[in-house]
């Protein structure tokens, strides 16, 4: 029997993943999760707005519920307009007023090709964030998220995790096509750095990783594979397959047969995307 459910225009699809979280399969392949506690609600991430995210959250829960942010990017952070106590690291502020006039567009164009009335959230106002610095943790009751630094595919990408369930939740900061070739990216070098402190950091913690695209949960060896893979590409010894992206071009790791020409990989194990000129 399928327990996941549909709710919205466009549809949101929800599936439990373990006892007390649940993926959120947003619009245009982002991921949100919800995780419960006894006393208070966490939800990591919000999409891009599109779908009323806020009513498709209380039809879940009813438990007070913050939000936190992996960073700022149009797919992970415009819908944070719709709930009062949002949280995300401030250096990600800057990446937020970026990408403000992405979701511009983004929302024109949902509005656009829908055949009918679409909810779309306000625009973000940075100055109602609240900074949440890594070190800290949301106690929900029963459980505790541990919130990791994770700077790399922006300089403010955070990593939760969930301790008691053993789960942790990389973003964009490690996953089956890590962007590194953005402005706001670190360096490969930079990049190895931080991922080896997170995985320091969270060795023996965790059994499975949940990231926010594709299959929605990627090998829990990733943080390793993707050392090993940025190992190769500072050695010159990876695939370094040709890829654009709008005006930018950079180059895959390992070599993956696309979906699309400019879309996400066919399979969802491990891989950079990285800049040759900011290794």
């Amino acid at each position: 029997m399928d327990d996941s459910s549909t709710v919205g225009a466009p549809a949101f699809v929800t599936e439990p993943v373990s006892p007390h979280v649940t993926r959120i399969r947003g619009p245009y392949d982002a991921h949100m999760y919800l995780v419960t506690g006894d006393e208070r609600a966490l939800l990591i991430d919000t999409g891009y707005g599109v779908g009323d995210l806020a009513a498709l959250v209380a039809s879940l829960t009813d438990l007070p519920l913050t939000v936190v942010l992996t960073h700022g990017h149009v797919d992970h952070a415009f819908g944070a307009s719709q709930f009062p106590d949002v949280r995300m690291h401030p250096a990600d502020l800057p990446v937020l007023a970026e990408h403000r006039l992405k979701s511009r567009q983004v929302h024109a164009d949902a509005a656009a090709t829908h055949g009918h009335p679409v909810f779309l959230a306000p625009e973000v106002d940075p100055s109602r964030i609240t900074p949440l610095h890594t070190g800290e943790r949301l106690e929900l009751g029963g459980l505790s998220v541990a919130v990791l630094a994770a700077p790399g595919h922006t300089p403010g990408s955070l990593a939760l995790l969930v301790e008691e369930e053993r789960v942790l939740i990389t973003g964009d900061v490690a996953n089956q096509f890590t962007f590194l070739f953005l402005p706001e990216s670190s360096t490969v070098t930079d990049y190895l750095a931080a991922l080896l402190d997170l995985n320091a950091s969270t060795t023996g913690a965790y059994d499975r990783v949940l990231i926010s695209h594709g299959a929605g949960e990627i090998a829990p060896t990733v943080l390793e594979d993707l050392l090993a893979l940025g190992r190769r590409v500072l050695a010159g010894t990876d695939d370094g397959v040709p890829f654009h992206f709008e005006d930018v071009d950079a180059r895959i790791a390992r070599a993956v047969t696309p979906a699309t020409d400019d879309g996400p990989p066919a399979d969802d194990a491990p891989n950079l995307v990285y800049d040759p000129q900011r290794l």
